[in-house]
Protein backbone atom coordinates (compact mmCIF):
# COMPACT_ATOMS: atom_id res chain seq x y z
CA UNK A 1 0.00 0.00 0.00
CA UNK A 2 1.49 3.32 -1.10
CA UNK A 3 2.27 5.55 1.92
CA UNK A 4 -0.52 8.52 1.47
CA UNK A 5 -2.95 5.55 1.49
CA UNK A 6 -1.75 4.20 4.81
CA UNK A 7 -1.86 7.57 6.36
CA UNK A 8 -4.76 8.28 5.20
CA UNK A 9 -6.48 5.26 6.59
CA UNK A 10 -4.78 5.01 9.95
CA UNK A 11 -5.62 9.31 10.22
CA UNK A 12 -7.04 8.67 13.47
CA UNK A 13 -4.28 6.25 14.98
CA UNK A 14 -1.66 8.68 13.90
CA UNK A 15 -3.20 12.21 15.49
CA UNK A 16 -4.08 9.50 18.60
CA UNK A 17 -0.40 8.96 19.02
CA UNK A 18 0.48 12.58 18.72
CA UNK A 19 -1.68 13.33 21.59
CA UNK A 20 0.09 10.94 23.73
CA UNK A 21 3.38 12.38 23.06
CA UNK A 22 1.81 15.73 23.43
CA UNK A 23 0.61 15.00 26.46
CA UNK A 24 3.55 12.86 28.27
CA UNK A 25 5.72 14.25 26.66
CA UNK A 26 6.81 11.14 25.30
CA UNK A 27 8.72 9.69 22.31
CA UNK A 28 11.16 6.15 22.68
CA UNK A 29 13.07 4.45 20.42
CA UNK A 30 9.95 3.05 18.62
CA UNK A 31 8.32 6.14 18.38
CA UNK A 32 11.15 7.69 16.75
CA UNK A 33 12.02 4.55 14.58
CA UNK A 34 7.93 4.69 13.51
CA UNK A 35 8.12 8.33 12.27
CA UNK A 36 11.48 8.08 10.84
CA UNK A 37 10.06 4.87 8.26
CA UNK A 38 6.43 7.42 7.33
CA UNK A 39 9.05 10.27 7.18
CA UNK A 40 11.39 8.37 4.57
CA UNK A 41 9.06 6.68 2.80
CA UNK A 42 6.63 9.75 2.40
CA UNK A 43 9.57 12.32 1.24
CA UNK A 44 13.43 12.79 0.77
CA UNK A 45 14.86 15.38 2.63
CA UNK A 46 18.61 16.49 1.55
CA UNK A 47 20.37 17.92 3.97
CA UNK A 48 24.35 18.14 4.64
CA UNK A 49 25.79 19.79 7.34
CA UNK A 50 25.11 19.49 10.68
CA UNK A 51 24.00 22.98 12.29
CA UNK A 52 24.84 24.02 15.84
CA UNK A 53 22.71 25.93 18.08
CA UNK A 54 25.19 29.01 17.39
CA UNK A 55 24.44 28.49 13.85
CA UNK A 56 20.59 28.73 14.46
CA UNK A 57 20.98 31.88 16.75
CA UNK A 58 23.25 33.68 14.66
CA UNK A 59 22.29 37.16 12.59
CA UNK A 60 19.98 36.38 9.30
CA UNK A 61 21.58 36.75 6.12
CA UNK A 62 18.58 39.51 5.59
CA UNK A 63 18.30 42.99 6.55
CA UNK A 64 16.07 43.17 9.74
CA UNK A 65 13.84 46.26 9.69
CA UNK A 66 10.90 47.69 12.19
CA UNK A 67 7.89 48.97 11.98
CA UNK A 68 5.88 51.09 14.49
CA UNK A 69 2.76 49.74 15.69
CA UNK A 70 1.15 52.14 18.21
CA UNK A 71 4.12 52.60 19.78
CA UNK A 72 5.21 48.57 19.58
CA UNK A 73 8.50 48.18 17.14
CA UNK A 74 7.56 45.06 15.14
CA UNK A 75 10.32 43.40 13.40
CA UNK A 76 10.68 42.15 9.57
CA UNK A 77 12.58 41.39 6.59
CA UNK A 78 11.97 41.30 2.90
CA UNK A 79 13.73 38.94 0.41
CA UNK A 80 12.93 37.44 -2.58
CA UNK A 81 12.59 37.82 -6.35
CA UNK A 82 10.56 41.11 -7.36
CA UNK A 83 7.42 39.48 -8.29
CA UNK A 84 3.66 39.90 -6.57
CA UNK A 85 4.53 40.62 -3.05
CA UNK A 86 3.39 38.02 -0.13
CA UNK A 87 3.40 38.49 3.47
CA UNK A 88 3.78 35.67 6.17
CA UNK A 89 2.74 35.13 9.13
CA UNK A 90 4.49 32.95 10.96
CA UNK A 91 3.35 29.61 13.34
CA UNK A 92 3.06 29.77 17.20
CA UNK A 93 6.75 31.53 17.50
CA UNK A 94 8.64 33.63 15.51
CA UNK A 95 12.37 34.48 15.02
CA UNK A 96 13.66 36.23 12.03
CA UNK A 97 17.25 35.47 12.91
CA UNK A 98 16.69 31.42 14.14
CA UNK A 99 13.66 31.10 11.43
CA UNK A 100 16.34 32.25 8.69
CA UNK A 101 18.61 29.19 9.35
CA UNK A 102 15.83 26.66 10.79
CA UNK A 103 15.91 23.55 7.51
CA UNK A 104 12.40 24.03 6.95
CA UNK A 105 11.30 27.52 7.35
CA UNK A 106 14.33 28.42 5.15
CA UNK A 107 14.07 25.87 2.27
CA UNK A 108 10.16 26.91 1.90
CA UNK A 109 11.04 30.67 2.23
CA UNK A 110 14.16 29.83 -0.67
CA UNK A 111 11.56 28.27 -2.91
CA UNK A 112 8.97 30.77 -2.56
CA UNK A 113 11.16 33.67 -3.16
CA UNK A 114 11.91 32.45 -6.63
CA UNK A 115 8.68 34.03 -7.74
CA UNK A 116 7.51 36.39 -5.05
CA UNK A 117 9.03 39.05 -2.97
CA UNK A 118 8.59 37.44 0.73
CA UNK A 119 8.31 39.86 3.78
CA UNK A 120 8.48 38.10 6.89
CA UNK A 121 8.24 39.24 10.59
CA UNK A 122 7.85 38.27 14.33
CA UNK A 123 4.23 38.88 15.71
CA UNK A 124 4.91 41.25 18.60
CA UNK A 125 6.42 39.94 22.10
CA UNK A 126 8.23 37.54 20.17
CA UNK A 127 11.57 36.95 18.23
CA UNK A 128 13.34 40.77 17.48
CA UNK A 129 10.00 42.72 18.00
CA UNK A 130 9.21 44.08 21.31
CA UNK A 131 8.40 42.33 24.35
CA UNK A 132 4.97 42.80 25.75
CA UNK A 133 3.81 41.27 29.00
CA UNK A 134 0.86 39.52 27.60
CA UNK A 135 0.20 37.69 24.21
CA UNK A 136 -1.02 40.06 22.07
CA UNK A 137 -4.56 40.45 21.13
CA UNK A 138 -6.40 39.28 17.86
CA UNK A 139 -7.32 42.93 17.05
CA UNK A 140 -3.56 43.85 17.55
CA UNK A 141 -1.92 40.99 15.30
CA UNK A 142 -4.31 42.72 12.47
CA UNK A 143 -3.30 45.92 13.04
CA UNK A 144 0.46 44.84 12.84
CA UNK A 145 -0.20 43.02 9.55
CA UNK A 146 -1.44 46.24 8.35
CA UNK A 147 1.57 47.96 9.97
CA UNK A 148 3.82 46.15 8.12
CA UNK A 149 2.11 46.77 4.59
CA UNK A 150 2.19 50.44 5.30
CA UNK A 151 5.75 50.58 6.58
CA UNK A 152 6.60 48.41 3.04
CA UNK A 153 4.25 50.33 1.09
CA UNK A 154 2.80 47.35 -0.09
CA UNK A 155 -0.90 48.33 -1.11
CA UNK A 156 -1.96 44.98 -2.55
CA UNK A 157 -0.36 41.70 -1.34
CA UNK A 158 -0.71 37.61 -1.14
CA UNK A 159 -1.23 36.87 2.26
CA UNK A 160 0.14 32.94 3.84
CA UNK A 161 -1.11 32.36 7.12
CA UNK A 162 1.26 29.11 8.95
CA UNK A 163 -0.31 27.29 11.86
CA UNK A 164 -1.40 29.51 14.54
CA UNK A 165 -0.62 32.49 11.98
CA UNK A 166 -3.98 30.93 9.98
CA UNK A 167 -6.51 32.58 12.16
CA UNK A 168 -4.71 36.18 12.12
CA UNK A 169 -4.57 35.73 8.17
CA UNK A 170 -8.24 34.80 8.22
CA UNK A 171 -9.14 37.72 10.25
CA UNK A 172 -7.53 40.44 8.43
CA UNK A 173 -8.39 39.27 4.86
CA UNK A 174 -11.86 39.45 5.88
CA UNK A 175 -11.24 42.78 7.38
CA UNK A 176 -9.00 44.32 4.25
CA UNK A 177 -10.59 42.49 1.10
CA UNK A 178 -9.23 45.45 -0.96
CA UNK A 179 -5.88 45.06 -0.06
CA UNK A 180 -5.46 40.95 0.03
CA UNK A 181 -4.97 39.50 -3.43
CA UNK A 182 -5.21 35.69 -2.45
CA UNK A 183 -5.06 33.80 0.98
CA UNK A 184 -2.33 30.58 1.42
CA UNK A 185 -3.35 28.81 4.76
CA UNK A 186 -0.78 26.46 5.58
CA UNK A 187 -1.17 23.86 8.35
CA UNK A 188 -3.82 25.94 10.06
CA UNK A 189 -7.35 25.73 11.35
CA UNK A 190 -10.32 28.30 12.51
CA UNK A 191 -10.29 26.93 15.82
CA UNK A 192 -7.73 24.67 18.03
CA UNK A 193 -9.64 23.55 20.85
CA UNK A 194 -11.82 21.16 20.97
CA UNK A 195 -15.93 21.86 21.69
CA UNK A 196 -19.27 20.27 21.36
CA UNK A 197 -19.62 21.74 18.06
CA UNK A 198 -15.86 21.16 16.84
CA UNK A 199 -15.30 18.31 18.43
CA UNK A 200 -12.35 17.79 15.35
CA UNK A 201 -10.64 20.41 17.56
CA UNK A 202 -7.65 19.23 19.71
CA UNK A 203 -8.47 18.83 23.64
CA UNK A 204 -7.32 20.99 25.88
CA UNK A 205 -4.94 18.25 27.59
CA UNK A 206 -3.22 17.96 24.83
CA UNK A 207 -2.94 21.69 23.98
CA UNK A 208 -1.61 21.89 27.92
CA UNK A 209 0.90 18.85 27.27
CA UNK A 210 2.91 21.46 24.82
CA UNK A 211 3.76 23.77 28.05
CA UNK A 212 4.96 20.99 30.22
CA UNK A 213 6.94 19.26 26.93
CA UNK A 214 8.62 22.85 26.03
CA UNK A 215 12.24 22.39 26.22
CA UNK A 216 12.38 18.78 26.29
CA UNK A 217 13.13 17.94 22.68
CA UNK A 218 9.59 15.49 22.64
CA UNK A 219 7.74 17.52 20.14
CA UNK A 220 10.20 17.70 17.74
CA UNK A 221 8.85 15.05 15.68
CA UNK A 222 5.59 16.41 15.77
CA UNK A 223 6.41 19.85 14.65
CA UNK A 224 9.56 19.44 12.71
CA UNK A 225 10.04 15.54 11.64
CA UNK A 226 11.82 16.64 8.19
CA UNK A 227 14.63 17.60 10.21
CA UNK A 228 17.13 14.91 10.71
CA UNK A 229 19.09 14.11 13.62
CA UNK A 230 21.79 13.99 11.37
CA UNK A 231 21.19 17.60 11.01
CA UNK A 232 20.15 19.03 14.21
CA UNK A 233 20.45 16.67 17.16
CA UNK A 234 18.23 16.43 20.42
CA UNK A 235 20.87 18.73 22.70
CA UNK A 236 20.88 21.15 19.86
CA UNK A 237 16.89 21.32 19.58
CA UNK A 238 16.09 22.09 22.84
CA UNK A 239 18.21 24.32 23.05
CA UNK A 240 16.71 25.73 19.69
CA UNK A 241 13.10 25.27 22.12
CA UNK A 242 14.60 27.28 24.93
CA UNK A 243 16.06 30.22 22.50
CA UNK A 244 12.88 30.43 21.02
CA UNK A 245 10.38 30.62 24.23
CA UNK A 246 10.11 29.60 28.11
CA UNK A 247 7.28 27.66 29.43
CA UNK A 248 5.80 31.02 31.13
CA UNK A 249 5.14 32.08 27.46
CA UNK A 250 4.48 29.33 26.04
CA UNK A 251 1.70 29.12 29.04
CA UNK A 252 0.38 32.43 27.65
CA UNK A 253 0.32 31.63 24.08
CA UNK A 254 -1.82 28.36 24.66
CA UNK A 255 -4.09 30.16 26.66
CA UNK A 256 -4.33 32.37 23.83
CA UNK A 257 -4.75 29.39 21.15
CA UNK A 258 -7.80 28.07 23.35
CA UNK A 259 -9.97 31.24 22.40
CA UNK A 260 -9.70 31.18 18.83
CA UNK A 261 -12.18 30.41 16.94
CA UNK A 262 -12.89 32.45 13.26
CA UNK A 263 -15.33 29.58 12.66
CA UNK A 264 -17.92 32.82 12.00
CA UNK A 265 -16.21 34.79 9.20
CA UNK A 266 -14.83 31.89 6.89
CA UNK A 267 -18.10 32.32 4.67
CA UNK A 268 -16.90 36.15 4.51
CA UNK A 269 -13.60 35.20 2.77
CA UNK A 270 -13.96 36.55 -1.16
CA UNK A 271 -10.20 36.38 -2.47
CA UNK A 272 -8.87 33.22 -3.90
CA UNK A 273 -7.82 31.17 -0.90
CA UNK A 274 -5.61 28.07 -1.20
CA UNK A 275 -5.26 25.81 1.51
CA UNK A 276 -2.59 23.45 1.89
CA UNK A 277 -1.81 20.40 4.47
CA UNK A 278 0.28 17.66 5.08
CA UNK A 279 -1.75 13.89 5.36
CA UNK A 280 -0.09 12.98 8.49
CA UNK A 281 0.43 16.03 10.26
CA UNK A 282 0.74 15.44 13.78
CA UNK A 283 0.30 19.41 15.18
CA UNK A 284 -2.22 20.41 13.16
CA UNK A 285 -4.39 17.28 11.56
CA UNK A 286 -5.53 17.12 8.27
CA UNK A 287 -9.10 16.99 9.32
CA UNK A 288 -8.71 20.92 10.25
CA UNK A 289 -7.50 21.46 7.12
CA UNK A 290 -10.31 20.19 5.50
CA UNK A 291 -12.88 21.95 7.02
CA UNK A 292 -11.23 25.02 6.23
CA UNK A 293 -11.32 24.24 2.82
CA UNK A 294 -14.85 23.30 3.25
CA UNK A 295 -16.45 26.29 4.85
CA UNK A 296 -14.24 28.81 2.62
CA UNK A 297 -16.10 29.49 -0.15
CA UNK A 298 -14.63 28.34 -3.61
CA UNK A 299 -11.20 27.67 -2.09
CA UNK A 300 -8.89 24.80 -3.12
CA UNK A 301 -7.63 22.31 -0.92
CA UNK A 302 -4.15 20.48 -1.58
CA UNK A 303 -3.36 17.74 0.45
CA UNK A 304 0.28 16.81 0.13
CA UNK A 305 1.01 13.07 1.54
CA UNK A 306 3.66 12.75 3.96
CA UNK A 307 3.82 13.82 7.81
CA UNK A 308 5.50 17.65 8.34
CA UNK A 309 3.57 20.10 9.52
CA UNK A 310 5.18 23.46 7.87
CA UNK A 311 7.90 22.19 5.41
CA UNK A 312 7.20 22.95 1.83
CA UNK A 313 10.78 22.97 0.31
CA UNK A 314 10.55 19.32 -0.90
CA UNK A 315 6.75 19.10 -1.81
CA UNK A 316 7.41 20.63 -5.49
CA UNK A 317 3.30 20.50 -5.57
CA UNK A 318 2.66 22.80 -3.10
CA UNK A 319 5.00 25.56 -4.51
CA UNK A 320 3.97 24.92 -7.60
CA UNK A 321 0.00 25.93 -6.92
CA UNK A 322 1.29 28.37 -4.90
CA UNK A 323 2.85 30.17 -8.00
CA UNK A 324 0.39 29.49 -9.99
CA UNK A 325 -1.98 31.12 -7.89
CA UNK A 326 0.55 34.61 -7.60
CA UNK A 327 0.80 34.52 -11.15
CA UNK A 328 -2.71 34.34 -11.91
CA UNK A 329 -4.23 37.44 -9.69
CA UNK A 330 -2.94 40.38 -11.14
CA UNK A 331 -1.83 43.00 -8.40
Amino acid sequence: MEISAWISNNESLLNGIAAVIVIFGFLGAIGRTLFKGLRDESRKVSHSNRITLAELSSPSPYRIEFADSEGVNIAYSSFGDSGPPLIVTPGIISNLHVTSHLPPIRETMNSLSEFAKITNFDKRGQGLSDPTSQVATMEERVKDISCIADTTQTEKFFLMGISEGGPMSIKYAVDNPDRVAGLILFGTTARFSRSDDYPLGISDNALDGMIQSWGTGSLRDIFFPSIPREVIDDDTYKGFEKLLSDRRSMSQIVDYMKTLDVRPILKNITCPTLVIHFTGDLAVPVRMGRYLADKIPNSKFLEIAGVDHCDLGNAPEAISEIRTMLQAQPI
